[in-house]
């Protein structure tokens, strides 16, 4: 039985003589970069471009040669690129419906560079009983294909080619007659390649216009951004170990169970000193987070801010700038829920 006690003594002693950091996966509404009014219920998007062309699109060079391809055009790229947009425009559910324009709008080479009018944005909403126009206005595109001998791999050759595009958006509010937007957005993608001579490399690299292709499908998906919120991947830690009462509301959060947790973090900050003090605001800011209760988070963290401020020490350094740098993504949270209330128009979840 004295043996038995023993091991528990050592244990807790254990358990409670550091302070371990865990981390969390969480999912975050961010706001769209540009507010669509919540009276905006349905786009159209349309192409208002005309086909690039350009000199010197394509560069190769392979070991001692050089040269360029100019002869190798996309022209569906435009139609690419709006498809990607509707499909990832309908994925995220913001609109009530997405209609996509089946005809390029502009046919002279010489107006490329002009705008939609507003007249021509009432006869598309007219037509799809939409509210707002996200046109497809210009863009340009460009290759380089390189390929090296690499003695790192013995010798073989190691290729890669980049897809680089530029394009112009613009977004017309029909309400009232304002543009919302005008973006240009600028995107590379890359594949590379190991082979022992060029037919090896030509077989593992996509061929221009697939690149070219795969390109145009990107941007599109990536403009979504511009228009709508968006669901992202973040990561959030706290502080999971350093005495019983840590322990235990450990065990609460990975059930999910805050509120519990709250209170124990809650006696900890009441009844313990300094640095554990400052651990259990830090969570405490943490769980006002997850329970939508930004004011509270700031109030939490001030507090581990003030607590944590007269100690010194390798840890200390460390739990300081944990607390610096959620105080900054806090207060930016609060920034971005503000814009998300205008763009969904009501409370946010």
């Amino acid at each position: 039985m004295l043996i038995r006690k023993s091991f528990i003594l050592i244990l807790i002693t254990v358990l409670t003589s550091c302070s371990s950091y865990e981390i969390l996966n969480i999912d975050v509404l961010k706001p769209a970069k540009h507010t669509f009014q919540p009276e905006i219920k349905s786009v159209v998007l349309v192409d208002n471009s005309r086909p690039y062309r350009g000199k010197d699109v394509h560069s190769v060079k392979a070991l001692s040669s050089k040269f360029s391809v100019d002869t190798i055009w996309v022209d569906n790229f435009s139609t690419l690129s709006l498809i990607s947009l509707k499909e990832e425009l309908q994925s995220r559910m913001f609109f009530d419906s997405v209609y996509m324009h089946p005809d390029r709008l502009k046919q002279d080479d010489r107006l490329i560079n002009r705008a939609l009018n507003w007249q021509q944005v009432d006869d598309l909403c007219k037509q799809y009983n939409a509210q707002a126009v996200i046109a497809f206005e210009k863009d340009i595109y460009n290759t380089r294909i390189q390929v090296d001998r690499t003695y790192a791999y013995d010798g073989n050759l190691y290729g890669y080619l980049d897809a680089s595009g530029v394009i112009l958006w613009r977004a017309y509010n029909n309400l009232n007659r304002e543009l919302i937007y005008k973006e240009t957005q600028l995107d590379t993608i890359s594949w590379d390649a190991l082979g022992y001579n060029m037919e090896d490399i030509a077989r593992e690299l996509p061929t221009i216009k697939a690149s070219l292709e795969e390109l145009a499908i990107y941007m599109g998906s990536q403009a979504a951004d511009y228009a709508t919120p968006l669901w992202e991947s973040q990561r959030r830690g706290y502080y999971a170990t350093g005495n019983f009462h840590f322990l235990q509301a450990t065990e609460f959060v990975r059930k999910q169970e805050w509120g519990e947790a709250v209170k124990l973090w809650k006696y900890v900050f009441d009844n313990y000193k300094k640095k554990t003090k400052a651990r259990a605001a830090y969570n405490l800011a943490l769980a006002s987070e997850m329970l939508d209760d930004y004011e509270s988070s700031q109030y939490w963290l001030a507090q581990a801010t003030e607590t944590i401020g007269s100690i010194s020490g390798a840890s200390a350094s460390v739990d300081k700038k944990r607390i610096i740098s959620y105080s900054f993504y806090m207060n930016k949270r609060i920034k971005d829920m503000q814009e998300l209330k205008q763009q969904i128009g009501g409370v946010v979840e």
